[in-house]
């Protein structure tokens, strides 16, 4: 039998996201999401977190985003900008770190302090994965396996979409993103085994990030080989309200109403697959 891990990421980010994730739990298919230590709703989604146990708790890394640090501006200065947030995508970080601009005794310092953050509050974490996926970069990836081993964490996200996906349909800027990505990803899976690590088979959502419609959600679900399998979604109750916060241009409202969708849940019942979290997994 499939498995899927259906994640929304950003949990914390906004209260807007964070009702749209327990409720999505609660009455639809959603089975996990990713929490974010320095999230503006940070405490409220800890809150709704106890109140729906079944919903798998990753770790959401950041170090991006325009999201603030979790220590001091002062403590982390090569990784804040002159406005105390990190820089907004993952181009920039990268730029900054290919021009030496990034201190990775900071990166370390950081991290460390969002997992110790979530990891104190008494929850059951199931899974690490990141904003943007920069988990898998190679320098912050060295900085993740030392972390995930200082307090015992062995699932996590390795986000490696199949470059056949959508070559030819979807936006060629976004397969390339894909691809460049499956490519760091793949590299990250060599240490995964070494390590005896857990991830899944495969992953979903790059190039429908912030797009996972019914459509595109339904068109997954029909097309997955066997295996277990990671969703990711990034819903929301209004994509008006969120979007006069973030300008991603993401369709948070229209996935909320897919992972709500009963003509979903009769696909995946159709296909005989498990609704899982990262903690089914061994």
């Amino acid at each position: 039998m499939n498995r899927i891990i259906i994640n929304a990421d950003d949990f914390g980010i906004h209260t807007d996201v964070n009702h749209a994730v327990t409720e999505a739990c609660r009455h639809g298919v959603l089975t996990s999401t990713s929490l974010l230590a320095s999230g503006p709703a940070f405490d409220e989604a800890v809150q709704l977190a106890r109140q729906c146990p079944e919903l798998g708790i990753g770790i959401h890394l950041c170090l991006v985003g325009s999201l603030p640090p979790v220590l001091s501006p002062q403590e982390v200065p090569s990784l804040t900008g002159a406005d105390g947030l990190f820089p907004e995508s993952y181009a920039a970080f990268i730029k900054k770190s290919c021009t030496g601009q990034i201190d990775y005794g900071q990166v370390y310092r950081e991290l460390d302090a969002q997992m110790e953050k979530i990891m104190s509050l008494g929850l059951h974490i199931t899974h690490v994965d990141s904003h943007q996926h920069l988990h898998v970069l190679p320098p912050v990836w060295a900085i993740v396996q030392a972390l995930m081993k200082k307090y015992e964490l062995h699932r996590l996200r390795i986000p490696r979409e199949l470059c056949s996906f959508k070559v030819m349909t979807a936006n060629p800027v976004r397969v390339m993103g894909r691809d460049g990505l499956t490519c760091l990803a793949r590299r990250a899976m060599k240490d995964v085994r070494r390590l005896n690590f857990t991830t899944t088979d495969y992953f979903w959502g790059m190039v429908d990030g912030g797009h996972m419609t019914k459509t595109n959600l339904a068109y997954i679900i029909k097309k997955m080989p066997f295996g277990i399998h990671e969703i990711m979604v990034h819903p929301g109750i209004s994509t008006g309200v969120l979007s006069q916060h973030f300008s991603w241009g993401y369709h948070w409202e229209d996935e909320f109403h897919a992972l709500m969708s009963p003509d979903i849940r009769r696909l995946i019942e159709q296909k005989k697959t498990e609704l899982v979290h990262y903690g089914a997994l061994p």
